[in-house]
């Protein structure tokens, strides 16, 4: 369904929220999994002869009875509660006509349930002493706060809310706010206890959280943050909580994280942190990766907790990527949120590219600008080439359709268009142009359009300037190429539209910030930027040149497609160590491969990229390995599907064995934190394609971790096994053990505690090349009392790496298309179970995912697919 197909439901702004007093019942002991509420809601009345108020709702019992309107000193009593179940909303119906100004609507009592679909108010399992407990969570994001109160539950209906609740005496319960003095109360002779919270500020209903529970936590505060006027503000308090029993070192890092990381964005906004506290909390299930909840921001345990000796550097640098980015929404999304769900990308565009500001300040070694581009920029690019992408700005009408853009436009594509916008204007002029910008929307919503007006403002820039540059790049889809030739005097530049199945693109002309470099020998002799308004323009220079670069550092969000006789040259600069930028290095292969697939070009084609390779054969850096490896891995697809794998196989050991060696299994003094990366990607690799001696070292290490029980808590030495590496060495002992190291694994997944081992463990076991193992593997993944409901995706893409796992994962998708459905709708499940299909590469493939999705639900992923 798309936009263009669905009625808009947004509500009517005649009646307009402003204090909800919501009161819960929630025993989480129960087994019933329900809870009662009450909700006064204080509204502001904007029409004359109303009679009825309709509000959002979903999944929640409410009798006439118990509801009724009090304001001018009048009260009118509800005559009828009628539910729209397509639209999840809930018309109150009155028996006279409601005074016009302030009023409160009381729902005395209502029911819900405390679902386990990891959304809305929902109970997740964790264990407590071997006992299996639940606690009750809050994912309200995006239109979720619907099934656990009566709200209006839209990004610009904002209000204050007070929030009370009941809950055992054994559990806590954490919320946007701190207790009020003198809470918890006892109730009466009950086993329970009454939680009351301060009121929140001014806030979006998808910002409201509380979580109930048995909790450890840690405890630090942030220094006090300095202003540029020489003002101070803080320290804040910050907790991270996790579920009884957890092992509380490992909340350390996010912690300290979370303490610099809120410090820094205070300073960089020059706005306090505008909340008494801050908690994090890692719930056992989590839909997402975190949420950004005001003052009580809930992660998915991997995107929280760090085990200093099990933890790979990778994940570890995750967690800090998440915990930077959520805590970026403090300020974009929270402080200030979009109008609409059409400026998703105000949020998670701003917070996606804030959050590398902030951890490349707290560790600058990680070099995480270099990773943006891996991480962020080449995905964006990769879904944005298809001509079934959507523009940043896209036009939502219907909650059905919100899921859909929590995608790589709205944070990648986002984040990687205001990277360029700052890096043309200069990073402390952008700045500058966000602090007018977050305090004048302080408390409100914005658009789009206001965020360009504040920037020219603050940034002291022409007016309509940003707005001009900026139009296409959010309005429209796609992005352009960028093709350049020679001529006698300097360069001729093009752009125009690149879709990555070579059809013909839009007529769109962006205007693009190009940076470009002039090399003699090694040495750069010239390095310019011009902004390309037009299709085509001419680059004079005198300099002389033996290599020319264009879009250096990929700062703009477009490719570049080299005449030939460029193409060698730039080719010959690499292969010379001319190029020192690993991000230029990068970006030529990346964009030549993305040239090679869209097919426009006979004479550019596979062997031009393998020819390319060979100017990388010195190549020691991680970004630029990791990007030649992801693009390696699509031909790795193409020739599984055409009986040519063997073949690539020993490419790739002859291509891989140098650096590896190299490398060594062991880490070296001194070494950047990029090369045990590096060393972690490279060298299981090299023994996935076949390489004995790597083979026969991982399995011994395997064995070794296996046998002594290094995975186990208990264990106090240093593991044989290093977390880095186990992804790989674990992949190669399914493949080449077969079921003995299958059940191995199963063995440790059930024993370990910690999450980030089991996901591990679930990514490897579709290595197997036995159909029976490969098909208990997929029947695991659905039985939810021994894989996570969160967890689902993992197994099922550490299928699909091979042909006949492809091929099994997706006939298994098929005949189990209606659970997935009824467990997951609502929820970016559906999306990721629809995206496995990407990986085939024949025509008779395409037919059947086609016909198969024009026959069948799938919410959430129409765009996807």
């Amino acid at each position: 369904m798309t936009s263009s197909q669905t009625n808009s439901v947004r509500l009517s702004k005649n009646i307009v929220p402003l204090l909800y007093d919501l009161e819960l019942v929630a025993l989480t002991d129960l087994t019933d999994f329900t809870f009662d509420g009450k909700v006064m809601i204080t509204l502001e009345v904007l029409e004359k002869k109303l009679n009825s108020i309709t509000c959002h709702s979903a999944e929640i019992k409410i009798d006439a009875t118990e509801v009724k309107f009090e304001g001018n000193g009048s009260t009118v009593k509800a005559k009828s509660v009628t539910f729209d179940t397509k639209n999840e909303t809930v018309t109150f119906q009155f028996e006279d006509e409601l005074p016009e100004g302030k009023g409160v609507l009381a729902i005395n009592k209502y029911t819900g349930v405390l679902n386990d679909k990891m959304r809305g108010f929902y109970r997740s399992k964790y264990m407590v002493g071997g006992k299996a407990k639940y606690m009750a969570v809050t994912q309200f994001e995006a239109t979720d706060a619907r099934r656990c109160l009566p709200c209006w539950d839209e990004p610009a209906a904002k209000s204050e809310f007070l929030v009370t609740l009941t809950v055992p005496k054994a559990e806590t319960v954490i919320s946007n706010m701190p207790a009020l003095k003198g809470y918890p109360k006892p109730l009466g002779k009950d086993d329970l206890n009454i939680w009351k919270f301060a009121k929140t500020p001014c806030m979006s209903s998808y910002l409201l959280a509380f979580v109930v529970g048995e909790f450890d936590y840690i405890e630090a505060e942030t220094e006090a943050a300095e202003f540029k006027d020489g003002k101070a503000t803080g320290p804040v308090a910050i907790r991270v909580y996790a579920p009884k029993g957890t092992n509380m070192n490992q909340a350390e890092f996010s912690l300290d994280v979370a303490a610099k990381s809120l410090k820094y964005y205070t300073e960089f906004f020059e706005i306090g942190y505008p909340l008494p506290k801050l908690d994090l909390i890692a719930i056992p299930d989590f839909s997402s990766g975190a949420m950004e909840n005001w003052g009580c921001v809930t992660y998915r345990t991997v995107c929280l907790l760090v085990d200093p000796k099990n933890t790979a550097l990778k994940n570890k640098q995750y967690v800090a990527i998440v915990v930077a980015h959520e805590l970026a929404h403090q300020w974009f999304g929270n402080l200030v949120t979009m109008d609409w769900w059409t400026e998703l990308w105000l949020n998670e565009g701003f917070a996606s590219w804030v959050e590398y500001i902030a951890v490349d300040k707290l560790f600058p070694q990680w070099k995480v600008w270099q990773s943006f581009v891996i991480d962020a920029h080449n995905p964006a690019l990769g879904l944005d080439g298809l001509l079934t992408s959507h523009p940043i700005e896209v036009p939502v009408k219907h909650p059905s359709e919100i899921d859909e853009i929590f995608d790589a436009i709205s944070y990648y594509k986002g984040a990687s268009v205001i990277r360029m916008l700052a890096n043309h204007l200069g990073l402390e002029t952008f700045r500058k142009g966000l602090v007018v910008y977050l305090k004048y929307f302080a408390y409100k919503n914005a658009t789009t359009i206001d965020l360009w007006k504040k920037l020219e403002v603050g940034g002291k820039l022409q007016k309509g300037d940003v707005a001009s540059l900026m139009t296409n790049w959010t309005g429209k889809l796609g992005y352009p190429v960028i093709s350049v030739e020679e001529t006698k005097k300097g360069f001729e530049i093009k752009q125009k539209h690149f879709v990555a199945s070579g059809d013909k693109g839009m007529d769109t002309v962006w205007q693009v910030p190009v940076a470009y470099e002039l090399y003699n020998g090694e040495d750069i002799v010239d390095s310019k930027k011009m902004l390309l308004k037009t299709d085509s323009a001419l680059i004079e220079t005198e300099t002389k040149y033996t290599a020319a670069l264009f879009n250096k550092g990929s700062q703009a969000y477009c490719i570049v497609k080299y005449g030939p006789k460029l193409f060698g040259k730039i080719t010959t600069a690499i292969k010379s160590g001319a190029v020192k930028d690993p991000v230029d290095r990068l970006g030529i292969q990346n964009d030549l491969m993305a040239i090679i697939k869209a097919g426009t070009d006979p004479d550019v084609n596979l062997k031009s990229y393998f020819e390319l390779i060979k100017a990388y054969k010195q190549e020691t850096e991680y970004i630029v390995w990791e990007s030649l490896l992801s693009k390696l891995g699509s031909v790795s697809t193409l020739t599984k599907a055409i009986g040519l794998h063997e073949e690539f196989s020993k490419y790739m050991i002859d291509l891989l064995v140098p650096i590896a060696t190299k490398l060594g299994w062991e880490a070296k003094e001194g070494e950047p934190p990029t090369d045990k990366m590096l060393r972690a990607q490279i060298i299981p690799l090299i023994g996935a394609h076949g390489h004995e001696p790597t083979v026969k070292k991982a399995l011994s290490l395997f064995d070794k971790f296996y046998s002594e029980n290094q995975f186990s808590e208990d264990f106090k030495g240093k593991p044989a096994l290093a977390a880095d590496f186990r992804s790989g060495v674990f992949r190669i002992a399914v493949k080449k053990l077969g079921k003995v190291a299958y059940d191995q694994l199963i063995e440790i997944y059930g024993k370990t505690k910690l999450q980030e081992e089991k996901v591990r463990i679930l990514r490897s076991l579709g290595a197997a090349d036995d159909e029976k193992l490969l098909a208990q593997t997929l029947n695991m993944a659905l039985d939810f009392k021994k894989v996570r409901k969160q967890d689902l995706m993992y197994p099922v893409y550490g299928m699909i790496s091979s042909e006949k796992g492809l091929r099994m994962t997706w006939n298994f998708l098929k005949k189990n298309w209606d659970t997935i459905l009824k467990e997951f709708k609502g929820t970016a499940m559906i999306n990721r179970m629809a995206s496995v299909t990407r990986r085939f590469a024949k025509d008779k493939d395409y037919e059947d995912v086609q016909d198969f999705f024009e026959k069948n639900e799938h919410p959430g992923a129409e765009r996807g697919v």
